[in-house]
């Protein structure tokens, strides 16, 4: 395939994905791919790694299974540090009333 048919068949492979951004399953590679991995990438990007053989386009589907993970992470990333605030605040007023207590028993 000469440069040109490569490039025209890159656009055209854009040309078909909706959005800017759009979620790919990779292929086995012989340069150590694994299959199946989602993954988001920009539209071109994924145009060529279509183009290339080493991804296909996400059924809708496993694009929203995939948001929905990615959603979830971000939701148990959020609440984790929810947490360790929480603790820190904590542990800030206990500490405080420890130096309060320890002020006034020295005089």
């Amino acid at each position: 395939m000469n440069l040109r048919e490569y490039y025209e068949k890159i656009r055209e492979i854009a040309q078909t994905i909706d959005g800017e951004f759009a979620v790919v399953v990779s292929n086995k590679t012989n340069d150590g791919g694994r299959a199946g991995i989602l993954t988001e990438v920009t539209r071109d990007a994924a145009a060529r790694l279509v183009a290339d053989s080493k991804a296909t386009l996400a059924s809708p589907e496993q694009a929203q299974e995939y948001y929905a993970k990615l959603r979830a992470q971000h939701e148990r990333k959020a609440a984790e540090e929810q947490q360790k605030r929480m603790a820190l605040d904590v542990f800030s007023r206990g500490g405080l009333e420890a130096l309060r207590k320890s002020l006034q028993t020295d005089e």
